[in-house]
């Protein structure tokens, strides 16, 4: 596995952030549908909490988990062309992309994911709490072949 290790090349910090706003406007939209049905009009606007903040909350942690864990990249990091892998290479599974995803809590953590942007600057592959945890790197799907 070392082996293979030294020739995966972790993507950096600003194509993720590109493929993080890219998911972000894809599920605005949702968001916005969430809002309207289960949110309540406040003097901002409209407020998710209660019923619409955890639906909308669920749908987008289920969002990373089907695409990463079934088709090994989301919308956003398709566009971009990176894919989520295991460190031996093999798919992203189900299994590594939830942990991914619920660490993807802790590396939001303080504010705009500042523990994930450290995390992947400072990691030998490029990778995020999520990452380590979950033995997955997200890499560019030309350095692949």
């Amino acid at each position: 596995m070392d082996g293979e290790r030294q020739m995966l090349k972790g993507a950096g910090v600003c194509i993720r952030f590109v493929a993080l706003l890219i998911d972000g406007l894809v599920f605005l939209p949702i968001s916005y549908i969430i809002a309207l049905v289960f949110g309540t009009s406040g003097s901002n606007g409209f407020e998710l909490e209660g019923l619409g903040f955890w639906l909308g909350s669920l749908l987008g942690l289920a969002y990373y988990v089907f695409f990463e864990g079934k088709i090994g990249a989301t919308l956003g990091k398709m566009a971009v062309g990176l894919k989520v892998i295991k460190l031996d290479g093999s798919p992203c599974d189900i299994q590594a992309a939830v942990l991914r995803t619920l660490l993807r809590l802790i590396d939001a953590l303080p504010a705009a994911y500042l523990i994930g942007v450290i995390s992947v600057w400072v990691t030998e592959l490029n990778q995020r709490l999520g990452d380590k945890v979950a033995g997955t790197i997200v890499v560019r799907v030309k350095n692949l072949k």
